[in-house]
């Protein structure tokens, strides 16, 4: 069993809009009390910040009880969940200090899957009512309905998306592994020597944002055609945002249902955005969000994510002998390697070895697996 989200676009009528925005509002309340607490707290006397209780801040707040108390509830849980990875030593990922939310920033709240109902083409939410959906993804039967985020991006549309439970469907077996060099120019090079360009989508419409944006500067602050034009911005933004979103899918659905074992590296992104002359570029290609992608689909479909080592020179080693070429510069696209002589692209390059070395490391925790059952089957006789 495996967890699946289906996004849905909701077309909430006025009178529904004011009840969304109010939901919006008192939970963002709730949560900035639960920084304000987490920020406050003794490390020296208290291990674990105090969440204030949700009577105590209805009681100062009464306008709290005009909207569902599973929100808040439920808003309390998230924080509590959030503070417990945050303080988690062992977690993988980095996690940054909760900060306050703005009525500017991303608006969301969750329900619990008995606060909420899905009929036909609309969604019944709690002292909200029913409201249409656009239902292009249909839920399996035998799935187990967990919890719906209602989210309003900044351009002003509104989302259902329900996490459900349902069963693995593995896609078929092609017998076929590939190494993937991500690139700004050309954003993915495999090891068989496909390549797929870049779309630069956010360098398209560079001119026309400018503009834009400039046209907005002139505008008086806090008045209604400064408004419009911010909303217009953010519709453009929203665009590229979806263009590159809709591109990244089908890329990584193409790679999960061709290739059994993928290999990639595990790029420093970050990092890499500290360069102010590609930060921009590097924004625009996603490889944060391709790699996600690839993670999860790869886990739904029963096929095989190998990260390398970031530190391995994939771009300065022959692909064929194997021979280092410290001297390689970023601008030089075309490897040529002296020890063999052979001469070739330098992402393909890079991809062979990706592959390579992908492999080797699912080969040895594929033995290094059968030796421990081996030995624990040894064990128990």
């Amino acid at each position: 069993m495996i967890n699946k989200s289906f996004k849905y676009r909701m077309y909430p009528t006025s009178s529904q809009e004011v009840l969304l925005s109010k939901t919006f509002g008192c939970v963002r309340v709730i949560w900035n009390a639960c920084v304000e607490s987490f920020n406050s707290y003794d490390k020296g006397l208290n291990p674990s910040p105090k969440i204030p209780c949700k009577s105590d801040l209805i009681s100062n707040k009464p306008w709290l009880n005009e909207v569902s108390a599973a929100t808040l509830q439920q808003k309390q849980r998230d924080f509590i969940e959030f503070s417990k990875q945050y303080f988690n030593k062992s977690r993988k990922k980095k996690i940054n200090r909760p900060r306050f939310k703005s009525k500017d920033d991303h608006q969301s709240f969750r329900l619990p899957a008995q606060k909420f109902k899905l009929k036909d083409d609309k969604i019944r939410l709690e002292k909200i009512g029913y409201i249409k959906i656009v239902t292009d993804r249909t839920i399996p039967k035998n799935s187990r309905i967990i919890s719906c985020t209602v989210s309003k991006d900044k351009s002003g549309r509104y989302f259902a998306s329900i996490v459900v439970e349902t069963e693995q469907v593995y896609k078929q077996k092609t017998g076929k592994s590939v190494g993937v060099d991500l690139g700004i120019k050309t954003l993915v090079a495999l090891s068989d020597g496909a390549t797929i360009s870049n779309p630069h989508f956010l360098h398209k419409n560079q001119v026309k944002l400018v503009r834009m944006q400039q046209h907005m500067s002139r505008k008086q602050k806090g008045s209604n055609r400064r408004r419009k034009c911010k909303l217009k911005i953010a519709e453009l933004h929203r665009k590229i945002s979806d263009k590159r979103s809709f591109y990244m899918h089908n890329l990584t659905t193409m790679l999960v249902s061709n290739y059994d074992i993928i290999c990639i590296e595990d790029l420093n992104t970050s990092g890499m955005l500290k360069n102010h002359n590609l930060a921009s570029s590097i924004s625009d290609a996603s490889f944060s969000m391709f790699r996600s992608q690839l993670e999860y689909k790869c886990d739904w479909y029963g096929k095989e994510l190998v990260v390398i080592d970031r530190f391995y020179p994939s771009s300065k080693t022959c692909s064929y002998c194997g021979w280092k070429n410290d001297d390689l510069k970023l601008s030089d696209r075309v490897f040529k390697c002296e020890n063999c002589g052979i001469e070739l692209d330098r992402d393909l390059n890079a991809a062979i070895n990706i592959q390579r070395v992908g492999v080797d490391i699912l080969s040895n925790r594929t033995q290094s697996s059968e030796v421990t059952s081996c030995g624990e089957a040894f064990r128990t006789t």
